[in-house]
This record gives structure tokens, sequence and C-alpha cells, in this order.
């Protein structure tokens, strides 16, 4: 929206700049010159989209921090790094972040101690690790006249670690207060109650059955070209490809042989009974479904599978949750981990969700995927605003130049 002038997004910006609020950016794109400068120029001072070295570099050269990202997804970190490992440059335009992270991966590895782990491995310097989790973050926010370091005026946040090798936190301050210890919070936390409208955000107009997931062959041609989104593992972006698909019955569905599912995009907010049909490639699933109501940003109901009846399954087992993450096969829910507030949370403990998230992924593999974490993977298909094809409620997006595009090419 940006660099294409529109009046909405730039106007939403100027409001922030006016209320002196930080603009953080969304800069996906491989251009890093006056695409950069432009986007740079309307007032962003942070981006956590570089998946490249130079991407990276060339934002910390403008002035603009580049957060290195390492989620349970996105592992950018071993490339991105090498904007700093080994060169005599000022990293106080180098943060890190995490971005998205599955409930197990904080149980098992830990948050941003994980990630500075990570980034000492790659070859940063450990005190410099730690600043890009703490003062050069906090710099970046305009926040470092209370946070990002320990010293007189500054909020007391601090947390304790046993030393420099391991980041083992022993214990967790913040203003001063004692508020975890040994990995146990040392205070309660109220139960809260939701209001209706949260945990009620499955507003699916019609009735979804296996036909809802039927689409039909124009013209009854045996044969069609259409266009496909090609994930990349552990990576945000996607490839627009074509795949001839042959038609069965007058339909066109999934071909498992060419690793090509079929996927639809409800919408779930204001029963406006749109829904987006696509195709997809590189999750490598044999026989099964996955649903999910976590889809960047929109959040609407994505499912993707290898039959209709299975798609089915997996879409009323989320709407009957109110949302949540969902593995079909055969008839049969594999695993399933509700999130019945506005289809994105639940308020079980991180433990306790992630026993659900280990048995999810245990899933994926038993219907033959081995990408790494592919619900995250899953819930970027339909964000627009990143490379290079995505499917929405609306349909096909050419987010390159930001279009509506047709899913059959013949």
């Amino acid at each position: 929206g940006i660099l294409n002038s529109d009046t909405e997004t730039h106007n939403i910006v100027g409001e922030t700049l006016k209320a002196d609020k930080v603009v953080t950016g969304h800069y996906s794109m491989p251009e890093t010159g006056k695409g950069l400068n432009a986007y740079i120029a309307m007032g962003s001072r942070n981006c956590h989209e570089s998946t490249r070295a130079i991407d990276a570099l060339e934002k910390m050269r403008r002035g603009e921090t580049a957060f290195f990202r390492e989620g349970s997804a996105w592992h950018d970190l071993k490339e991105v790094s090498k904007a700093i490992v080994g060169k005599t440059l000022d990293t106080r335009y180098a943060s890190l972040c995490s971005d998205d992270t599955h409930p197990n991966t904080l149980v098992g590895k830990g948050h941003l101690d994980h990630i500075i782990r990570r980034a000492v491995e790659e070859g940063i310097d450990i005190l410099t690790a730690i600043q890009m989790v703490t003062i050069n973050t906090a710099t970046s926010f305009r926040m470092d006249n209370e946070l990002g370091s320990i010293a007189p005026s500054k909020c007391a946040d601090i947390v304790f670690i046993d030393d420099l090798k391991s980041l083992n936190v022993t214990k967790v301050m913040i203003d001063g207060k004692l508020v975890a210890e040994n990995g146990k919070l040392t205070f309660d936390i109220a139960n809260y109650q939701y209001p209706d409208w949260a945990t009620n955000s499955m507003k699916i107009r019609d009735t979804i059955s296996a036909d809802s997931f039927r689409l039909a062959s124009p013209d009854n041609k045996q044969q069609h070209t259409v266009r496909v989104i090609e994930v990349i593992p552990a990576r945000v972006g996607t490839v627009a490809a074509k795949a001839v698909l042959t038609a069965k019955h007058g339909l066109l569905s999934s071909d498992t042989q060419q690793d090509i599912l079929k996927a639809v995009v409800f919408e779930r907010h204001n029963r406006t009974g749109t829904k987006g049909f696509g195709f997809v490639k590189g999750f490598g699933i044999k026989n099964g479904a996955m649903a999910s109501t976590v889809a960047h940003d929109a959040h609407n109901l994505m499912v993707i599978g290898t039959c209709d009846e299975d798609m089915a399954l997996a879409a009323n087992t989320l709407i009957a949750s109110g949302g949540g993450l969902v593995t079909v096969r055969d008839g049969k829910v594999l695993a399933h981990v509700p999130l019945p507030i506005a289809g994105l949370m639940n308020d079980k403990t991180a433990v306790e969700m992630s026993v659900l998230v280990q048995k999810l992924e245990s899933s994926w593999i038993e219907i033959g995927c081995a990408m790494p974490s592919p619900f995250m993977t899953m819930a970027l298909i339909p964000l627009a605003c990143l490379p290079e094809l995505r499917l929405t409620n609306r349909g096909l997006v050419d987010s390159n130049a930001f279009v509506f595009v047709d899913l059959l090419l013949d």
C-alpha cells in the first residue's frame, strides 16, 4: 500500500505519526534501492521481514532497525545474521525477534533466551546479541528512557541468568517486584470472564459440507492450467507457480502426485458467505486435511486437504469449538487445538497448550507433511501483503501487483 500510494494506508501512517507513535514496517520486497528508500521515508522505524543479509544491512544503513527473525516456523537468523557477523559495523540498528512461536517451543526451548543462543551459534557476539533484545529494541521503539538497560531512572525490569553461555533464567523482576523464579510465577493471575462476542466468532453464513469444497471444471474441459501458491519451508514468501490439473467427473481436485492441494478460505466474521478457492504446493500431505482460524491478517477459516469430505470435517470441527487448529484423516480428527477466544487464543496455560500442540505436530507427520510448523506457513497464505501469490475469502491476490487474479489460466 505504501509504495503504491494507497491513500488509506498513508492516512493511517500519517495519523500514527501525528499521535507521536512508532510506525513499524513490513517491507518484504527484494528491492533495496528506491523502494526501500521510499518505504523508510514514510516513517518506518523497524522491520521484521528481512530474509537475506542484504535486506537487513540496507535497512540498518538507512537507520531502520532490522529485526533478525527466528521463530517456530521462520528460520531466517542463519542467513540474516551474515549482515553483521565478521563485519566492522555499528549494530545498534540490529535486533532479534520471534514473530510467531508455538507454546511447545516456548516451553521446550525458550523465547528470546533461545534466540540469543541461536544468534551466538551463528557467530554473533553474546554481548551484541543481548543488546539486540534489550537496548537496541527499546531505542527502536523510543522507550529507551524507561527500558532496555539497568540504570538509574529506568524501570527495574530485570532478567537474572546463571551465565552468559547457558542463559538459564533464574528469576525475573518487573518494576522491582519478583514475578517469576525457577520457571514458576510467584503471583496468582485472576480468572477473567471473556465477553460473549469474543467467544462467538465463528459467524459463517452457510452450512459447510463436502459440497462446499466442490470446484467445477468450466465447460467440462478435461484439463486446466491453474495458478498455484507454492510455499517455501521455513520462509514467509511464496512462489506464484502454475500446474496442469485433470478434471474428474467435471470437478477439479487435489493432485497428490504433484503435491498440489485444494485450499479454501471462508469468511467467518460477518456472515457474508464469501469464499475463495485456490491450490497450494509444498505441504506434502498424502491423505487428509488441515484447517485453521489463525490466518493472517483477517483470520478467516482456511482449509487445505486432499479430499472434500475431510476438509468439511476439519472446517466443522473448528466451527463447533469456536476456532482453532485441526488435522483430519479418513473421517477422523487426529489432533485438535481449540482456540475459543476470537478463534485465536485459549486461556489454558502454556504448558497445557504445549501438550496439545505437540500432538498436533505429530499429526502433521501422520498425514505426510514433513514441513516444520506447517500451520504457521498455512496461516500466512491469506496475508496479501507478502509476495507473491495469496488466497483470501475474496479470491486469489497477486501480491506483487496488488490485484485479484483468476484461478484458471485457460
